[in-house]
């Protein structure tokens, strides 16, 4: 029973997750559609795409103080990569937990790549950044089973 509660726990994080990410992106990529309204739907949605490859390699630029030539090998790698979770994400046929073990492992297929671009420090900081991320993980994964324990 302890199993089906943790199962619905994660599945409503991850869903709740999810629907707070969407609208958060729908909000602020409405207004750039608005300031460009003949755009068409696939140049909208191509724009989406690559705003989001632009914010993860981003964030990792800071992270890792990457130069502007790693930065150039990185996009490449980085929408591949969204553009498979993209396409798993869209995948009627597949149960939430299914797509999130699906994308982690698509996350986890570029790693090797990404890593090869950078330097041995980098390497050090970017496996330092992932066990936090898990660690994190683990933290919030704790805190839904906690809370949709049956009282005792």
């Amino acid at each position: 029973m302890r199993k089906v509660y943790t199962f619905a726990g994660l599945t409503f994080a991850l869903a709740l997750t999810f629907s707070l990410t969407t609208a958060a992106q729908t909000s602020s990529t409405e207004s750039k559609r608005q300031a460009s309204p003949e755009q068409s739907p696939a140049d909208y949605a191509g724009n989406m795409h690559r705003d989001r490859v632009g914010e993860r390699l981003k964030w990792l630029s800071q992270q890792l103080n990457l130069t502007e030539d790693q930065k150039k090998q990185l996009k490449p790698i980085l929408a591949g990569e969204f553009k498979q979770m993209r396409v798993v994400g869209a995948d009627a046929s597949l149960t939430q937990e299914q797509k999130r073990e699906k994308m982690m492992q698509i996350h986890e297929a570029s790693r090797p790549q990404v890593q090869a671009i950078l330097t041995p420090e980098q390497q050090q900081k970017f496996a330092q950044m992932k066990e936090e991320a898990k660690e994190r993980r683990g933290e919030e994964k704790d805190k839904v089973q906690s809370e949709h324990q049956p009282p005792q």
